[in-house]
Protein backbone atom coordinates (compact mmCIF):
# COMPACT_ATOMS: atom_id res chain seq x y z
CA UNK A 1 0.00 0.00 0.00
CA UNK A 2 2.78 2.51 1.24
CA UNK A 3 4.69 1.42 -1.96
CA UNK A 4 1.89 1.78 -4.47
CA UNK A 5 1.28 5.74 -2.71
CA UNK A 6 5.17 6.32 -3.22
CA UNK A 7 4.77 5.48 -6.69
CA UNK A 8 1.52 7.44 -7.29
CA UNK A 9 3.74 10.61 -5.67
CA UNK A 10 6.65 9.94 -7.65
CA UNK A 11 4.29 9.95 -10.65
CA UNK A 12 2.26 13.30 -9.99
CA UNK A 13 5.70 14.74 -9.46
CA UNK A 14 7.38 13.69 -12.72
CA UNK A 15 3.97 14.88 -14.19
CA UNK A 16 4.44 18.17 -12.38
CA UNK A 17 8.07 19.17 -13.07
CA UNK A 18 7.44 17.70 -16.92
CA UNK A 19 4.51 20.54 -17.09
CA UNK A 20 7.02 23.12 -15.68
CA UNK A 21 9.99 22.54 -18.05
CA UNK A 22 7.33 22.81 -20.75
CA UNK A 23 6.09 26.40 -19.02
CA UNK A 24 9.90 27.31 -18.74
CA UNK A 25 10.85 26.32 -22.01
CA UNK A 26 7.92 28.20 -23.37
CA UNK A 27 8.62 31.09 -21.37
CA UNK A 28 12.35 31.35 -23.02
CA UNK A 29 10.39 32.15 -26.69
CA UNK A 30 9.98 36.02 -25.05
CA UNK A 31 7.08 38.36 -25.89
CA UNK A 32 5.94 36.93 -29.10
CA UNK A 33 4.56 33.75 -27.08
CA UNK A 34 3.00 36.06 -24.78
CA UNK A 35 0.99 36.95 -28.02
CA UNK A 36 0.37 33.50 -29.12
CA UNK A 37 -0.49 32.72 -25.70
CA UNK A 38 -3.26 35.12 -26.04
CA UNK A 39 -4.72 34.24 -29.96
CA UNK A 40 -4.74 30.61 -28.30
CA UNK A 41 -7.10 31.60 -25.28
CA UNK A 42 -9.06 33.77 -28.05
CA UNK A 43 -9.35 31.00 -30.39
CA UNK A 44 -10.10 28.13 -27.72
CA UNK A 45 -12.96 30.57 -26.72
CA UNK A 46 -14.77 31.70 -30.11
CA UNK A 47 -14.69 27.45 -30.29
CA UNK A 48 -16.21 26.46 -27.17
CA UNK A 49 -19.09 29.05 -28.23
CA UNK A 50 -19.51 27.85 -31.55
CA UNK A 51 -19.55 24.09 -30.69
CA UNK A 52 -22.15 24.56 -28.01
CA UNK A 53 -24.37 26.95 -30.15
CA UNK A 54 -24.20 24.42 -33.25
CA UNK A 55 -24.86 21.95 -30.25
CA UNK A 56 -28.15 23.67 -28.92
CA UNK A 57 -28.96 24.33 -32.84
CA UNK A 58 -29.65 20.44 -32.96
CA UNK A 59 -33.06 19.91 -31.32
CA UNK A 60 -35.36 17.68 -32.66
CA UNK A 61 -37.82 19.76 -34.98
CA UNK A 62 -40.38 17.09 -35.67
CA UNK A 63 -42.25 17.67 -32.52
CA UNK A 64 -41.68 21.23 -32.84
CA UNK A 65 -43.22 21.88 -36.41
CA UNK A 66 -45.90 19.49 -35.80
CA UNK A 67 -47.31 22.04 -32.96
CA UNK A 68 -46.75 24.55 -35.68
CA UNK A 69 -48.89 22.95 -37.99
CA UNK A 70 -51.50 22.22 -36.06
CA UNK A 71 -51.92 25.90 -34.48
CA UNK A 72 -51.64 26.80 -38.49
CA UNK A 73 -54.83 24.75 -39.33
CA UNK A 74 -56.50 26.45 -36.45
CA UNK A 75 -55.60 30.08 -37.58
CA UNK A 76 -53.77 30.13 -34.10
CA UNK A 77 -50.68 31.82 -35.61
CA UNK A 78 -50.22 34.08 -32.50
CA UNK A 79 -49.44 31.14 -30.72
CA UNK A 80 -47.11 29.50 -33.79
CA UNK A 81 -45.08 32.38 -33.64
CA UNK A 82 -44.93 32.06 -29.50
CA UNK A 83 -43.96 28.52 -29.77
CA UNK A 84 -41.06 29.71 -31.74
CA UNK A 85 -40.01 32.35 -29.81
CA UNK A 86 -39.90 29.69 -26.87
CA UNK A 87 -36.64 28.03 -29.28
CA UNK A 88 -34.69 31.38 -29.37
CA UNK A 89 -31.43 28.38 -29.84
CA UNK A 90 -33.25 27.58 -32.80
CA UNK A 91 -32.50 28.84 -36.00
CA UNK A 92 -35.47 26.92 -37.75
CA UNK A 93 -37.82 28.50 -35.26
CA UNK A 94 -36.18 31.97 -35.75
CA UNK A 95 -37.02 31.27 -39.80
CA UNK A 96 -40.18 30.41 -39.53
CA UNK A 97 -41.50 32.83 -36.72
CA UNK A 98 -40.54 35.77 -39.59
CA UNK A 99 -42.43 33.44 -41.85
CA UNK A 100 -45.73 33.59 -39.98
CA UNK A 101 -45.33 36.71 -38.97
CA UNK A 102 -44.96 37.61 -42.68
CA UNK A 103 -47.96 35.73 -43.74
CA UNK A 104 -50.10 36.72 -41.42
CA UNK A 105 -50.10 40.54 -42.28
CA UNK A 106 -49.93 39.74 -46.10
CA UNK A 107 -46.84 38.81 -47.40
CA UNK A 108 -47.26 37.16 -50.51
CA UNK A 109 -43.28 36.54 -51.06
CA UNK A 110 -43.01 34.62 -47.99
CA UNK A 111 -39.88 32.52 -49.97
CA UNK A 112 -37.89 35.65 -50.15
CA UNK A 113 -38.72 36.30 -46.55
CA UNK A 114 -37.54 32.87 -45.24
CA UNK A 115 -34.47 33.31 -47.54
CA UNK A 116 -33.40 36.28 -45.87
CA UNK A 117 -34.35 34.94 -42.41
CA UNK A 118 -31.73 31.79 -43.43
CA UNK A 119 -29.14 34.28 -44.36
CA UNK A 120 -29.54 35.95 -41.49
CA UNK A 121 -29.26 33.12 -39.11
CA UNK A 122 -26.03 31.67 -41.16
CA UNK A 123 -24.18 35.04 -40.54
CA UNK A 124 -24.79 35.03 -37.09
CA UNK A 125 -23.08 31.28 -36.72
CA UNK A 126 -20.60 33.00 -38.67
CA UNK A 127 -19.89 35.30 -36.86
CA UNK A 128 -15.88 35.17 -35.44
CA UNK A 129 -15.40 32.62 -37.59
CA UNK A 130 -12.97 35.01 -40.12
CA UNK A 131 -10.95 36.06 -37.08
CA UNK A 132 -10.56 32.14 -36.02
CA UNK A 133 -9.12 31.83 -40.05
CA UNK A 134 -6.96 35.01 -39.38
CA UNK A 135 -5.41 33.28 -36.51
CA UNK A 136 -4.67 30.52 -38.11
CA UNK A 137 -3.29 32.33 -40.38
CA UNK A 138 -1.40 34.76 -38.66
CA UNK A 139 0.04 32.29 -35.93
CA UNK A 140 2.97 30.88 -37.68
CA UNK A 141 4.20 34.07 -38.86
CA UNK A 142 4.43 35.19 -35.45
CA UNK A 143 6.42 32.07 -34.75
CA UNK A 144 8.44 32.65 -37.68
CA UNK A 145 9.22 36.37 -36.64
CA UNK A 146 10.17 34.91 -33.54
CA UNK A 147 12.41 32.80 -34.31
CA UNK A 148 14.04 35.54 -37.07
CA UNK A 149 14.41 37.92 -34.57
CA UNK A 150 16.25 35.02 -31.80
CA UNK A 151 18.43 34.37 -34.64
CA UNK A 152 19.32 37.95 -35.34
CA UNK A 153 19.99 38.01 -31.78
CA UNK A 154 22.44 35.20 -31.81
CA UNK A 155 24.53 36.54 -34.54
CA UNK A 156 24.73 39.71 -32.87
CA UNK A 157 26.04 37.97 -30.16
CA UNK A 158 28.63 36.14 -32.04
CA UNK A 159 29.68 39.13 -33.67
CA UNK A 160 30.22 40.76 -29.94
CA UNK A 161 32.33 38.02 -29.47
CA UNK A 162 34.84 39.04 -31.84
CA UNK A 163 33.93 36.10 -33.97
CA UNK A 164 34.61 33.12 -31.87
CA UNK A 165 31.83 30.75 -32.04
CA UNK A 166 30.75 28.91 -28.89
CA UNK A 167 28.64 25.86 -30.47
CA UNK A 168 26.79 25.50 -26.44
CA UNK A 169 25.95 29.21 -26.50
CA UNK A 170 24.93 29.25 -30.09
CA UNK A 171 22.63 25.96 -29.85
CA UNK A 172 21.01 27.42 -27.37
CA UNK A 173 20.06 30.49 -28.59
CA UNK A 174 19.16 28.66 -31.92
CA UNK A 175 16.65 26.04 -30.07
CA UNK A 176 15.26 29.70 -28.05
CA UNK A 177 14.44 31.12 -31.46
CA UNK A 178 12.75 28.17 -32.62
CA UNK A 179 10.75 28.00 -30.06
CA UNK A 180 8.31 30.79 -31.26
CA UNK A 181 7.99 28.79 -34.13
CA UNK A 182 6.94 25.78 -32.65
CA UNK A 183 4.32 27.89 -30.27
CA UNK A 184 3.48 29.31 -33.92
CA UNK A 185 2.49 26.54 -36.15
CA UNK A 186 0.63 24.59 -33.23
CA UNK A 187 -1.98 27.71 -32.63
CA UNK A 188 -1.89 27.82 -36.15
CA UNK A 189 -2.79 24.20 -37.03
CA UNK A 190 -5.12 23.44 -34.26
CA UNK A 191 -7.29 26.89 -35.69
CA UNK A 192 -7.28 25.92 -39.41
CA UNK A 193 -8.38 21.92 -38.11
CA UNK A 194 -11.38 23.50 -36.28
CA UNK A 195 -12.08 25.99 -38.56
CA UNK A 196 -12.80 23.69 -41.26
CA UNK A 197 -14.78 21.61 -38.98
CA UNK A 198 -16.85 25.00 -38.01
CA UNK A 199 -17.08 25.52 -41.50
CA UNK A 200 -18.65 21.87 -42.49
CA UNK A 201 -21.05 22.42 -39.60
CA UNK A 202 -22.34 25.57 -40.89
CA UNK A 203 -22.55 24.23 -44.53
CA UNK A 204 -24.51 21.42 -43.03
CA UNK A 205 -26.86 23.61 -40.91
CA UNK A 206 -27.41 26.03 -43.96
CA UNK A 207 -28.75 22.56 -46.46
CA UNK A 208 -31.08 21.62 -43.56
CA UNK A 209 -32.39 25.04 -43.01
CA UNK A 210 -33.59 25.09 -46.69
CA UNK A 211 -34.94 21.62 -46.58
CA UNK A 212 -37.09 22.40 -43.46
CA UNK A 213 -38.06 25.44 -45.09
CA UNK A 214 -39.16 24.02 -48.64
CA UNK A 215 -40.68 21.37 -46.58
CA UNK A 216 -42.70 23.92 -44.61
CA UNK A 217 -43.95 26.22 -47.57
CA UNK A 218 -45.52 22.79 -49.10
CA UNK A 219 -47.05 21.88 -45.91
CA UNK A 220 -48.24 25.44 -45.40
CA UNK A 221 -49.81 25.54 -48.78
CA UNK A 222 -51.66 22.22 -48.08
CA UNK A 223 -53.52 23.50 -44.66
CA UNK A 224 -54.20 26.67 -46.64
CA UNK A 225 -55.80 24.54 -49.71
CA UNK A 226 -57.57 22.10 -46.74
CA UNK A 227 -55.71 19.40 -47.15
Amino acid sequence: MGFSFGLNCLAVTADFQHGTNLLSIAAKGGFLMIVLLLISIFSIKIIIEKLIKFKKSKKSEGEFLEKIYDHLKNSQDDKAIQICGEREDSPLANVIAKAIDDYDVGGVQIKDTMDLAIKTEVHNFEKNLGTLATFAAIAPLIGFLGTVTGMVKVFMKISETGGGVDISLMASGIWEALITTVGGLTVGIICILFYNHLIGKLETLARILEDKTNEFLVNVRRINNGS
